[in-house]
């Protein structure tokens, strides 16, 4: 019964550390790193060192160790997580991290160097993206019967020069009726290179007259090839025929649409 409480622990603490920081830093129970998100742009056979720093501001020392991973969003939007080299725009297989475990005093931090080596290929365009996580051990407090680690992270973006392409298109839209709701999926897919956010509103009509708009979630990030399924509610519609259309900023030249009829009975 200790065994499984623990697992529970870690994996809620985990789960939290994963929701992937803001560009200021990552924090999770005293344990930080900065920056949270790194975005640079390095040509072709060329190397580049970005320092990672990480900071312990408990009040006792503390083991981290680095790993290196390749990431993706699902259509949900849920982080899905990978060993390095096995996603097709992986960054971190051209990197080599230093220190890659070491100790934390209370109160101060840790330099950590990571070293990107782009290799002189012409057929690389666009973004490569990987995510470091810094974990510490599992420690069991006097008293408790639980074990606590903590994981942070820094993700980390590359592009080409002279070769990101910001492209997206709507595929495909539904509208389906709920109690007290009309609800719309939206599904954009991601047709350049590089991760995007999505911002946008759908507009219903009835014979071509607004019914009302209802806006998205806003800064929905999809990846590099990525798709993401958009749920919108709206408000609920008496019987008869409508229209939906959706329009999306995705930070393209041009924003873009999508239309659909349907019935509500």
């Amino acid at each position: 019964m200790m065994q499984t409480r623990r697992i529970a622990v870690l994996v809620g603490l985990l789960a939290v550390a994963a929701l992937i920081p803001t560009p200021a830093g990552s924090v999770g129970l005293g344990l930080s790193v900065t920056p949270g998100k790194f975005e640079v742009s390095i040509p072709l056979g060329t190397t580049y060192n970005v320092p990672v720093t990480v900071q312990n501001s408990n009040f006792s020392s503390t083991h981290v160790q680095a790993t290196m991973v390749d990431f993706g969003l699902s259509q949900s939007g849920n982080y899905e997580f990978s060993k390095v080299g096995s996603r097709p725009y992986s960054l971190l297989k051209w990197a080599a991290i230093r220190p890659r475990e070491f100790d934390i005093a209370p109160g101060t931090s840790q330099q950590v160097q990571l070293t990107l080596a782009i290799p002189s290929n012409q057929h690389l365009t666009g973004e490569y993206a990987g995510i470091i996580f810094f974990q510490t051990r599992p420690e069991r407090k006097p008293g408790q019967n639980v074990a606590f680690s903590v994981r942070v992270a820094s993700k980390i973006y590359e592009t080409i020069p002279g070769t990101v392409k910001i492209e997206g298109a709507i595929v495909k839209m539904t509208s389906a009726k709920a109690p007290g709701s009309q609800i719309f999926r939206v599904l954009f897919k991601n047709t350049g290179n590089a991760h995007v956010y999505l911002r946008g509103q759908i507009t219903v009509q009835k014979n071509g007259a607004s019914v009302y708009q209802t806006a998205m979630p806003d800064n929905l990030l999809v990846e590099r090839g990525g798709e993401r399924d958009v749920e919108v509610r709206g408000k609920a519609l008496p019987p008869g025929s409508y229209q939906a259309i959706a329009t999306i900023d995705y930070g393209g030249k041009n924003e873009t649409g999508g239309e659909i009829n349907f019935e509500v009975h």
